[in-house]
Parts: structure tokens; C-alpha cells; sequence
């Protein structure tokens, strides 16, 4: 009987220290528990944080869009309004080219015109010369008087 009693010390004193080592076990994985909560914790937070970075990020890159396409059409309209000018100057270009060969042409009508003037008064100076001489050898009729 005695040793049957120490049979059962020997197992008890074998389940007290399972149960004690099993109190350690647990209270070790409580700890990583908790410290696995809290370091998830912390990643949730991060990952709160990253998502408002992102989205803020997103958000920049959206009205950077938006001021290129806004800069993109100015400059379309700028381009256009740049051809156009262009397209005005030439058109001015021509019309003043146009203009100076009308000039030429009404210019060199005048000198022609001026060249038939001169040669004009120059013929009738001639024929009032030849009437005069003419004038002077044909004896004139006495007057009655």
C-alpha cells in the first residue's frame, strides 16, 4: 500500500508540474497573443495610414491630370489662335503685295500718260509755230475801215 502511495505522490507530483508547465505555456502564448494583437494592431494602423497616403496620392495625381489637360487644351487653343495669325499674315502679305504691283502698273500708266502730255504740247507748239510762220508769209487782206 505504501507503494501504491508513492505511485500516486509520484503521479500527482508528475500532473502538478504538466499542469505548471502548461500554466507557462499558456501564460507564454497569452503574451504572444497580445503582442501578436498589438503588432496587428500596429500593422492595421500602418496599413490606415498607407491607404490614406495612396489615396491622397491618387487624389494629387488626379487634378495633375487635370491641370495637364486644362494646360493641354490652352495650348491647343494657343496653337490654333497661332495659325491663324499666321494665316492672317499671309493673307495681309499677299494683299500688300497685290497692292505695290497695282502701284507699279497705275505708276507706270501715269508716266506714260505724262510722256503723251508732253509729246502733245510739244506737237501742238510745233503746229502753232508752223501757223504762225505760215501766218507771216500769207499777206493779209487790208481792213475796211
Amino acid at each position: 500500500q505504501a507503494q501504491y502511495r508513492r505511485d500516486l505522490e509520484e503521479e500527482l507530483r508528475d500532473l502538478s508540474n504538466q499542469v505548471a508547465a502548461l500554466g507557462r505555456s499558456l501564460a507564454e502564448e497569452r503574451g504572444r497573443s497580445l503582442a501578436a494583437g498589438g503588432a496587428l494592431r500596429a500593422l492595421e494602423i500602418a496599413v490606415g495610414g498607407a491607404q490614406a497616403r495612396v489615396g491622397g496620392a491618387s487624389r494629387a495625381r488626379d487634378r495633375a491630370c487635370e491641370r495637364l489637360r486644362q494646360q493641354q487644351e490652352a495650348g491647343h487653343l494657343l496653337w490654333a489662335e497661332l495659325e491663324a495669325t499666321r494665316a492672317a499674315r499671309a493673307g495681309a502679305e499677299l494683299r500688300a503685295q497685290e497692292a505695290e504691283s497695282q502701284r507699279r502698273t497705275r505708276e507706270a500708266e501715269l508716266e506714260r500718260l505724262r510722256q503723251a502730255v508732253a509729246a502733245a504740247q510739244h506737237a501742238r507748239r510745233r503746229a502753232e509755230q508752223e501757223r504762225d510762220a505760215m501766218a507771216a508769209h500769207v499777206p493779209r487782206p487790208p481792213s475796211p475801215t
